[in-house]
């Protein structure tokens, strides 16, 4: 079976990178509504900005998270949406 949502959630969080990174999300408020990881997250990124205190890598750290993080809940979907179809049969 085609994991589907772990390549369509990949895409998607990649695609919110760049429109964050090219300036047409300048607030990052499309970045983090969209991502309900970054949203809980942004309570502790104080922590990143202590550890991390280059801006630009600060931004990389959460796109790496965005990405990883919509990677992993497309896997999760994709294992029960295959687990229902296994049991249907």
């Amino acid at each position: 079976m085609v994991k589907i949502f772990r390549l369509c959630f990949t895409i998607f969080a990649i695609l919110i990178c760049v429109v964050n990174a090219t300036g047409m999300d300048d607030k990052n408020l499309i970045l983090f509504f969209t991502s309900p990881h970054l949203m809980f997250l942004e309570d502790y990124s104080r922590y990143v900005r202590t550890i991390v205190g280059n801006e630009t890598l600060q931004m990389m750290v959460w796109y790496l998270i965005n990405i990883i993080g919509w990677f992993f809940i497309g896997w999760l979907i994709d294992i029960i949406v295959t687990r229902l179809n296994e049991n249907k049969y």
